[in-house]
């Protein structure tokens, strides 16, 4: 096996090792102490926000996580929260990700003309 093919193997291999080390910390810490549990779950999320370095983004990941938080505030049960986050995710898939992808799509079925006008291409 090539050098560097097996290092990205063994980088891979201890990013899952340390997650599933974050993931049973959390886990047990959401079992035994809910408090220190929200206060961990915080800290990872500013640790997050903070690490965008585009300053645009960092403020629509807030905008996102303060949304995510608010609905969650109101939801009352476990279920509910558990519905909730799954309407949150498939909202955020129809609103953004698929335009996102339209857009991308549209993009690369374009192509530009000498004379630099756009002309979309005959599908395949």
């Amino acid at each position: 096996m090539d050098g560097a093919v097996r290092d990205g193997h063994e980088q891979r291999e201890q990013r899952r090792k340390a997650s599933v080390e974050r993931h049973e910390r959390l886990s047990r810490l959401f079992r035994e102490d809910r408090l220190a549990f929200e206060r961990e779950r915080k800290r990872m999320i500013q640790e997050v926000l903070q690490s965008a370095e585009d300053p645009g983004q960092r403020e629509k990941l807030r905008a996102l996580q303060a949304a995510w938080d608010k609905r969650m505030r109101g939801a009352g049960s476990e279920h509910n929260r558990f519905v909730l986050a799954q309407a949150f995710f498939w909202d955020h898939v129809h609103t953004a990700f698929q335009p996102a992808v339209n857009r991308l799509h549209d993009l690369v079925n374009q192509r530009r003309e000498p004379a630099g006008s756009l002309v979309r291409r005959p599908p395949l």
